[in-house]
């Protein structure tokens, strides 16, 4: 294999050596690879690798960042995926291809003179996707990763729920890899369907997470990121084999790129953690005490503007955790007067409206990169004729959750097929409705939150039982508040909007009108299901004070390059012109 690699350059530093080469893949083709050598200490390094879309200017320099700071035992490799950066002549393979590439790229560093064979990993975002889909095959010389705001379900985030998310997936093709966008949008439409083309591109199926070699790992999610889900989902799947795999859940994640309403601030003050924690890692150093298993950011109300943090509303902290606490699920039952309650109407009524997919609702918020995201204001998007508004009593005492959020409706629509929306929101004293989570459900692909292989369309008029996953939270409703959930069947962008017609997502067909109509009390009663905790179980910690001592007792070369690695602020540029 040495031998069979493409040289295209080596740069010689004062310190270092920088190799351009392609290195071959099992079938033949090329990956564009840039790697640093540090002419100084050990002659044989560890090596840290970033595969990414985004090219060696881009998301790919974490690796060199993090093995800048760990120091001349250590090498950086940083790759380009298939059809992106210099890794021409194919198209992008929707991370398909990645965990061949990952095993033969691991392979071909053992061989190497410079190499000592061992390999640690690091991606953010669609690199992070790459890096999750690239320890499938177990290369042996794989031991450590660092990994941010990514999912290991690959049909899981442009499909939540069944619903296509237009939104995220259209937008970051076209910027992305335009010149192979519509094959790209138009491959992945095709198959809708959690079937198999989708099996080695979905780390969480079968046993594979059981299967997987038990290294540890750092990850960083956030409530606010477009792939939320998908890292909690890792840090459950790492854990059925190694216990040390940490948990980091911020606010915003992608949002920063958007200055994250109310809780930027906060993320910007603690975009370190995670860097620390993952050079830490890769470092085999132990890390301060204070920070635990699971650390993530106890959410809470805004001021008035919207942009900062309320003084005095309970939460907008950091806890870190053994484990994720222990909730109590209570279920709120929605009402014929548009209320929610923990105990139902015994009498079975229903509302309706009328969702017609030439005038969905517009998307305003929510987990998402392409269009506006974060804690936004929902009142407009609620005061439609095509919204159900249940909303809670004015809270006596503050209310914390903490956890997976689910709405369980009984439906019937008028049409063959139909989505159904949920947001959950925090109702402000002056009209506020700020947004927490939303989820949707196309009706087609019901089945819970595990979808059928095959659409079944449903018989109009016929009552059905769905839950609507909204993904999960950490957040405190000040006393003084209400809470709030919209049912609707539309949000668009987001999700592009059901036609009702019962076709395949890459079919042509008419848009029906569907007229829907959510159940209320006696033996179909809708409801809602909260994550209850006491805030007891959030105690808050200063993780702040503890970055501060962190960098204070590590070599200050970690100041100056984990800012640069991971989510730290100075490495998102990419994202930028997106």
């Amino acid at each position: 294999m040495k031998t069979a690699l493409v040289l295209l350059g080596c740069l010689a530093l004062a310190s270092a050596k920088e190799l351009k080469l392609k290195i071959p893949m099992r079938d033949g083709f090329g990956l564009s690879t840039y790697i640093y050598i540090p002419d100084k200490g050990a002659t044989q390094k560890t090596c840290i690798l970033d595969a990414s879309t985004y090219g060696h200017g881009g998301s790919e320099g974490s690796a060199k960042s993090m093995a800048t700071s760990l120091g001349d035992d250590y090498c950086a490799i940083m790759q380009d995926m298939r059809g992106s950066g210099d890794s021409t002549g194919e198209d992008f393979t929707l991370w398909h291809s990645q965990g061949n590439d990952t095993f033969d790229t691991l392979k071909w560093t053992q061989e190497q003179e410079w190499s000592n064979g061992i390999v640690y990993q690091t991606g953010t975002s669609a690199d992070g996707i790459g890096a999750f889909m690239g320890f499938t095959d177990n290369p042996p010389q794989l031991k450590k990763q660092y990994v941010n705001w990514a999912s290991v379900d690959a049909h899981g985030f442009p499909f939540p729920g069944g619903a296509y998310r237009k939104g995220l997936n259209d937008g970051w093709l076209k910027a992305t890899f335009r010149p192979q966008s519509s094959r790209l949008i138009a491959e992945t439409k095709a198959n809708e369907a959690p079937g198999p083309w989708w099996n080695d591109v979905n780390v969480t199926l079968g046993n594979k997470c059981e299967n997987r070699d038990p290294f540890p790992a750092v990850l960083v999610g956030a409530w606010y990121d477009i792939f939320q889900n998908g890292n909690i989902e890792a840090y459950e799947c790492y854990n059925k084999r190694n216990s040390n795999t940490k948990l980091v859940m911020e606010a915003c994640g992608h949002c920063l790129l958007q200055a994250c309403p109310i809780y930027l601030a906060e993320d910007i003050a603690h975009a370190s953690l995670g860097g620390l924690l993952g050079t830490d890692l890769f470092a085999g150093r132990q890390s301060p005490s204070e920070i635990k298993n699971v650390t993530f950011f106890v959410m809470g109300a805004g001021d008035a503007s919207g942009l900062a943090p309320a003084i005095g509303a309970p939460g907008n902290y950091y806890t870190s955790l053994e484990e994720w606490p222990k909730f109590n699920p209570v279920k709120y039952f929605f009402t014929s007067k548009g209320g929610a309650v923990v105990e139902k109407e015994a009498t079975q009524t229903s509302l309706n409206y009328t969702y017609d997919p030439t005038h969905p609702v517009p998307s305003h918020g929510g987990n998402n990169l392409m269009i506006r995201c974060g804690a936004l204001n929902q009142a407009e998007q609620e005061n439609r004729p095509d919204v159900l508004r249940f909303t809670s009593d004015e809270l006596t005492e503050d209310l914390a959750i903490t956890g997976g959020l689910t709405a369980t409706l009984f439906v019937s629509s008028s049409a063959v097929d139909t989505d159904f929306t949920a947001k959950l929101t925090d109702v402000y004293p002056s009209g506020k409705s700020v947004l927490l989570n939303d989820g949707i459900v196309r009706m087609r692909w019901r089945k819970g939150t595990a979808f059928s292989a095959d659409p079944q369309l449903i018989t109009p008029g016929q009552v059905y039982e769905v839950e609507i996953f909204m993904w999960s939270t950490s957040y405190i409703f000040p006393k003084g508040h209400k809470w709030r959930v919209s049912i609707s069947s539309s949000n668009n962008p987001r999700f592009e909007p059901n036609p009702n017609n019962g076709l395949a997502l890459s079919a042509n067909g008419p848009n029906v009108t569907a007229h829907n109509n959510v159940f209320l009390g006696g033996s179909q009663a809708s409801y809602m299901t909260m994550p209850v905790v006491q805030k007891s179980q959030l105690p808050k910690v200063d993780v702040k004070a503890v970055i501060d001592r962190w960098f204070d007792e590590r070599p200050a070369s970690w100041r100056e390059n984990i800012p640069k690695m991971g989510n730290g602020l100075d490495n998102v540029p990419h994202f930028v012109n997106h």
